[in-house]
């Protein structure tokens, strides 16, 4: 693709020697400039603009010179190497991905190729690592592949009726086809076998805790309402196969906690899921501005912690309250 300054010099003086022999109006030349750039003559004109040559895409400025690396063209932006040939796919530029189309432009955004999606923006390129965009943080490996897990986080304060008795049952079966009901709340449907992943809800808990006696805070009690409604949460996005506070129902954990008579004058929740490590969820959420602040709020005495493994995923939802 690229084409070293010889290959240049050498085309110049082989077009130059066949003109002689061909007519004026096919003639064609490269030809560099005293500044050292380089220009293309076709037909006794210079080229401006983009021209395809010998099977690659180049582009001229207004003056006919060459032009090499960035390129911004009506809105949108070009990378040409530096024999200016214009850059397509996966290019590392200074150490960093970016991923030109097959007009060459440069793509932002989610783009898949592969059965991999991939996230780039104009700054950083390809993105690895942990990635918050909008209210979702997403993780993608050192190769810009997304992993397959996601987190997301809301706080709600009001006022509601009733009491914080212990008003629910749950079976806490790890067995499989295990299903999670609430009394109160609509049973579930049987769509996915289920199990709950107990000790993970205990090692989060501890993990949580450590950080915010680390910080001066208290430590969060599991309250038995509060992980009830946390794993039906779970379960439900399970069972219904999305991933949001609102359920494809319309309501949320807010509504069910006030359709039990749970009292609270402050909530908040967050979820996430992941195909490989049930404690992991912690990670996610710690990694997240948005759920380490739930996690870290003062306000919040009260915690339920709901995970479950179903459908491929372990799913977890985190409901505090005080």
């Amino acid at each position: 693709m690229k084409k070293a300054f010889l290959t240049k010099t050498m085309s110049a003086i082989i077009v130059a020697t066949i003109t002689t022999i061909l007519p004026l109006g096919v003639s064609a030349e490269w030809k560099q400039n005293i500044d050292k750039t380089w220009s293309y003559t076709e037909r006794n004109t210079i080229a401006k603009g983009w021209r395809y040559i010998s099977g690659e895409w180049y582009y001229f400025n207004s003056d006919g010179n060459m032009k090499t690396g960035w390129t911004y063209d009506r809105g949108q932006w070009y990378y040409l190497d530096s024999s200016g040939a214009m850059e397509e796919g996966w290019v590392n530029i200074k150490g960093t991905w970016y991923y030109f189309d097959s007009t060459g432009a440069m793509k932002t955004g989610w783009i898949k190729e592969n059965g991999y999606w991939y996230y780039l923006d104009y700054q950083d390129g390809m993105k690895t690592g942990t990635v918050e965009l909008g209210s979702r943080t997403y993780y993608f490996d050192n190769s810009g592949r997304l992993r397959n897990y996601a987190t997301v986080s809301e706080v709600t304060t009001s006022t509601t009726s009733g009491s914080n008795q212990q008003t629910t049952q749950t079976s806490n079966s790890t067995s499989s086809g295990t299903t999670i009901s609430v009394s109160g709340l609509p049973n579930l449907p049987k769509n996915y076998s289920v199990s709950v992943q107990a000790a993970a809800e205990n090692k989060i808990l501890e993990l949580m805790n450590q950080k915010r006696t680390e910080a001066g805070l208290k430590a969060l009690v599991m309250d038995n309402t509060l992980l009830q409604v946390a794993r039906y949460k779970s379960n439900h996005m399970i069972q219904y196969n999305y991933f949001d506070h609102t359920t494809p129902q319309g309501n949320n954990w807010t509504s069910w906690l006030q359709a039990i008579g749970y009292k609270y004058t402050a909530t908040g929740e967050n979820i996430a899921y992941n195909t490989y490590d049930a404690v992991y969820l912690f990670t996610q959420w710690w990694n997240s501005t948005g759920h380490r602040a739930n996690m870290m709020n003062p306000s919040y005495n009260r915690v339920g912690i709901g995970v479950l493994n179903g459908n491929g995923k372990y799913m977890g939802t985190q409901t505090f309250s005080n």
